[in-house]
């Protein structure tokens, strides 16, 4: 399929569109990487009769001002495309998927007052939020090293052996080099938000949310991305089989079939468990009751999808 290039408000990308599409869903890409990330999955997507719109987040263009990048920025330059996007559609209809920093970004968006009547939001391997705590590997700290100038407001672009470890660690070496080759140095301010990670109110977001995972994902393990299940009242899948970059991965069609089902008909978690399970281990048991209250039966973010695993 030949992709039409848009322009939403300050954002570029690329638009493909389905004849009989019945919703559209924006994906948005991780820190260096760019919208050509989701071409494997856009004929999922059409299959399914859903639009897709891949767009350039803020800083990731040849000659982009980097300097103001930050999450905020990228969250406010989403936000105008969606609304440009919005009156053609309506926001009931569109989907708003982000993955890895964006992931983050799109947890800040759907916070908004204004985009509250989206169709949806689905997080790929997504950065969470501040109030998950994360502590880098030994792994992680050794291919950070190099990044040091980023604090100092210079832009990095991490070696090909940082990618191939860490997010394309489930790739073969051909492609990981071929996704590395098109990858694009990282904006600085928007690198070090993404170590600092900040808060998001989870009780703004009122849409139904997925989280999709991936068990061998080496930039946010499974074990904190599955808490964004209670932060948000998401559904979460894992994949047993996939790591950071389901787009691009051997098994990732699996997900992106899983993933536009769920776009067509955006549910909340199924599963009830009684409060004796012990969701206060979870970072969402506070919220979940000044939802619900004190009742006995409470939603669960788990357990929603065993053919996934």
């Amino acid at each position: 399929m030949i992709p039409i290039p848009i322009q939403l408000g300050p954002l570029s990308g690329l638009d493909f569109p389905c004849p009989n599409a019945v919703a559209t869903v924006v994906m948005t890409h991780g820190i260096g990487l760019g919208p050509w990330m989701f071409e494997p999955w856009v004929a999922t997507f059409t299959a399914w009769n859903l639009r897709v719109v891949a767009l350039t987040m803020p800083g990731h263009r040849p000659g982009d001002d980097v300097g103001g990048v930050t999450v905020q920025a990228s969250a406010d330059a989403l936000a105008q495309a969606l609304g440009a996007l919005s009156p053609a559609q309506g926001p009931e209809k569109i989907v708003l998927l982000g993955h890895s920093m964006s992931g983050l970004v799109a947890q800040v968006v759907a916070a908004r007052p204004d985009m509250q009547k989206l169709r949806g939001v689905v997080l790929v391997c997504p950065t969470p939020p501040g109030q998950i705590r994360v502590v880098p590997t030994l792994q992680q700290l050794g291919h950070l090293a190099p990044m040091v100038p980023v604090a100092r407001g210079r832009t990095v672009r991490p070696s090909l052996a940082a990618y191939t470890s860490l997010g394309m660690n489930r790739m073969s070496a051909e492609e990981a080099e071929k996704a590395w080759m098109q990858s694009v140095p990282w904006p600085p301010a928007l690198a070090i938000d993404l170590v600092r990670r900040p808060h998001v109110e989870a009780t703004l977001l009122t849409m139904p949310v997925l989280v999709a995972i991936g068990l061998h994902d080496k930039v946010f393990p499974w074990q904190k991305t599955r808490l964004l299940g209670d932060l948000y009242e998401a559904v979460v899948w894992r994949y047993d089989d996939l790591g950071h970059m389901p787009t691009l991965e051997p098994g990732g069609v699996r997900m992106a079939v899983d993933v536009a089902k769920w776009c067509l008909e955006p549910t909340r978690p199924q599963v009830i468990e009684s409060e004796g399970f012990g969701p206060s281990e979870g970072i969402g048991h506070l919220l979940r009751r000044a939802r619900r209250g004190e009742l006995m039966k409470k939603r669960s973010a788990y357990g929603q999808k065993k053919a996934a695993r």
